[in-house]
């Protein structure tokens, strides 16, 4: 969508915020797919943010933005952007812009991490707040480690798609790599929950579920110019598994969260009510999954767990793409089997 073409759509929004005279939009950088838009009026700035329509089988990423805003103003949290504005007919937002930057690798430390299990903390201090109830429930796959493990093992089983069987490293890697390593984190897992007296088959009990603001990782903050960071882009918060949501944030390859952390990030836990007394133990035991779905939706970005589809793009370019994601899955991998030693 161009400037031009969003700026007609939100007018009335703009005009009920008295911005709607002349405000310069442009698209603001680091938006892949052109919705979202940097808008400039009196010297003050703001994003606007368009929503594509999505099926009713879908969960509404513009309803879920919605609704974790206002669950954030109820809960008195503010050290993150605000909204200021909806408009449901046209599906568009207007949010507080925070000036900054991209946060870079070499900057997570251990006083961001904890930074950010405090964020995650504060959150979920408040999650029996009416406006929390409204979120978009927890996954199917999270709601026990055996789903999780039927999820994985669902993909890896069906194979390469037909479409993808002629790209030779990916079928090599897949059969050769994969395969093999994916039985031995099965094995490791099952050996550790029966170890643990932990039953992979108990359902995730409903107190023990927490809010995640989205995907939460590095790759959602902004670093203001005053060296502090903030969470931003809340259109896919949920209902989930603390122990997925929390093994997720330290396996993101981009943005590496060192192990040590992982103590002080979860001693910022200690506020939450009615806390897993094994959340700990859990996130250790569900890392080396977490990794192996990171290296599934590596290698296939458009995949539906829901619908247990990789979703492989068609198009010839995108084989390209998808050797040179093969690097990736490999660490993923590697990095999988090295937690399981």
């Amino acid at each position: 969508m161009d400037p031009k073409t969003i700026q007609d759509l939100a007018s009335p929004l703009l005009n009920s915020l008295s911005i709607g005279d002349g405000p310069l939009i442009s698209p603001l950088p680091g938006s892949a797919l052109k919705r979202t838009f940097k808008l400039h009026h009196e010297g003050l700035d703001y994003a606007l943010k368009w929503y594509p329509p999505v099926s009713v089988e879908e969960t509404d990423p513009y309803q879920t933005e919605q609704g974790f805003y206002q669950f954030l103003k109820a809960a008195n949290i503010h050290d993150n952007p605000f909204a200021l504005g909806w408009d449901m007919d046209k599906r568009l937002s207007i949010i507080s812009l925070l000036h900054g930057r991209a946060i870079r690798s070499d900057e997570v430390n251990l006083p961001r991490a904890i930074f950010s299990g405090g964020f995650l903390a504060r959150i979920n201090q408040n999650r029996d707040l009416e406006e929390a109830q409204q979120l978009p429930g927890i996954p199917l796959r999270e709601s026990s480690v055996s789903c999780l493990l039927d999820a994985i093992n669902t993909f890896i089983l069906q194979g390469i798609p037909d479409s993808l069987m002629e790209v030779q490293p990916l079928v090599s890697f897949w059969e050769d790599e994969l395969n093999a390593g994916w039985q031995q984190i099965i094995q490791h897992c099952l050996t550790a929950c029966s170890t643990g007296g932990l039953d992979p088959n108990d359902n995730l009990r409903d107190q023990f579920a927490w809010i995640t603001p989205g995907e939460f990782t590095f790759h959602n903050t902004i670093m203001t110019p005053e060296h502090s960071i903030c969470f931003c882009d809340f259109d896919q918060a949920r209902w989930g598994d603390p122990a997925c949501i929390i093994a997720r944030f330290f396996s993101q390859p981009d943005f590496l969260v060192k192990d040590e952390y992982l103590e002080p990030f979860l001693d910022e836990q200690d506020s939450v009510p009615d806390k897993d007394p094994l959340l700990a133990v859990r996130v250790r035991l569900v890392a080396p999954l977490i990794r192996i779905e990171l290296l599934l939706q590596t290698l296939f970005p458009a995949i539906s767990w829901e619908l247990g589809d990789l979703n492989p793009e068609p198009k010839d370019e995108s084989k390209v793409k998808l050797v040179q994601s093969i690097w990736q899955a490999r660490q993923h991998l590697k990095a999988a089997l090295r937690s399981i030693d």
